[in-house]
């Protein structure tokens, strides 16, 4: 099987329990007793843990492991984690066993995201293509889940996470791609340009512009968090929850499917400035659309609040980090992202036991922060390719 069908089976599997995780696991939560900002607490928990372990098994793994060895032995830990929770009562004990789950789960986004693209890069396949195959299998979740969570959440939930971690534990083994450290050096890029490279990491706009991705992917937090709570009080059910989602990411993946072009047409700089207009608007309206078409019109701005932002985010990143730091360099933009994801989503925890408007115009202000750092970043050379 060609590589690059391997790395989409690999998004597939992930993001079809991540499809289960984020609208439905705050049901999981609810159901066990847990108040609103319990819930915003124990949701806001994996996106800290990502901070230490994002960048550090990240590095890791470039020095020392196959990617693919990297997310398989991840995956199993991760798989036994989730496994877990079906016999975990109460916030404390849910928090911690939460906690050391995400020391495994959080890091295998970065590590799939620079494997794959590595395998653009060496011209072995397209990230959008492989990445939408994610997007897929995250709508199939949506409206699995949609169907089953209203008389078996917890088992729903939970078994579709073990089921999918599972077959991403199988496919990473036998991903046949070598360590970084492993490559002919002719492959690798001169001592002085890796330097140049590492002294591009911490330049102002490459810190502004991966800050200003990290609000505008942050500001989805309530939405991730409350979405289907704040549906599901507005009448609709289990199916309409999943059919929503679904239609939001639906977008995204027709946005992956064009992302090259898009991207040669724009660059990184267009796409992320697409990203954070859109979520302004859309976190603005959300609270206010209970009409079902006005619900619809919001969820076809994901492709571009969340799709862009993600295809903006990776590209530049992939674009400034030398090939030997790629794993690297992906898992500090995505801890930048947790830190910001995870102080939002305690917020929205709060700001929604109060209602739904101050929490996602709380997200509304986020976006519009992360669209000035895209503007200051101008100040430093616009960020493109």
């Amino acid at each position: 099987m060609p590589l690059r069908f391997r790395v989409a089976a690999l998004f597939a599997a992930y993001f079809f329990g991540l499809g289960l995780f984020l609208p439905f696991f705050p049901l999981v939560l609810a159901e066990a007793g847990l108040g609103a900002a319990e819930i915003g607490s124990l949701l806001a928990l994996p996106l800290l843990i990502r901070l230490v372990a994002n960048p550090l098994v990240s590095a890791l793994t470039d020095r020392y492991l196959r990617p693919g060895q990297a997310i398989a032995m991840l995956s199993a830990v991760a798989c036994a984690g989730f496994g877990g929770l079906f016999w975990t009562q109460g916030f404390w004990p849910t928090a911690i066993l939460l906690a050391a789950t995400s020391l495994a789960w959080g890091p295998l986004v970065p590590i799939s995201d620079a494997l794959a693209a590595r395998v653009q890069r060496q011209g072995d396949g397209d990230y959008g293509r492989m990445r939408l195959w994610g997007s897929i299998a995250f709508v199939v979740a949506n409206l699995a889940g949609g169907l089953l969570v209203a008389g078996w959440t917890s088992s729903v939930v939970l078994g579709g996470i073990l089921a999918g971690l599972a077959v991403s534990a199988v496919i990473g083994w036998y991903l046949p791609v070598r360590r970084l450290r492993d490559e002919p050096a002719r492959e690798q890029e001169p001592t002085a340009g890796a330097a140049r490279g590492a002294d591009a990491l911490y330049a102002p706009a490459f810190l502004i512009v991966i800050a200003a991705v990290g609000l505008v992917q942050a500001s989805h937090a309530a939405y991730y968090a409350f979405s289907a709570l704040y549906w599901s009080r507005a009448g609709l059910g289990g199916t309409e929850v999943g059919l929503l989602w679904g239609l939001g990411v639906l977008t995204e993946i027709l946005l992956f499917s064009m992302a090259g072009r898009i991207g040669a047409w724009i660059g990184s700089g267009g796409l992320l400035a697409l990203g954070a207009a859109a979520a302004v608007v859309r976190w603005l309206v959300f609270p206010l659309a209970l009409d079902p078409l006005a619900i619809i019109a919001m969820q076809l701005l994901h492709g571009l609040t969340f799709g862009a932002t993600h295809l903006g985010g990776v590209a530049y990143v992939a674009r400034m980090a030398p090939p030997q730091w790629a794993g690297t360099a992906q898992g500090v933009a995505s801890t930048v992202v947790g830190v910001m994801s995870a102080v939002a989503t305690a917020l929205a925890g709060v700001l929604y036991a109060s209602g739904a408007a101050p929490a996602f115009f709380a997200m509304a202000g986020l976006a519009g922060l992360g669209g000035v750092l895209l503007c200051i970043s101008l100040l430093w050379g616009r960020p493109r390719g």
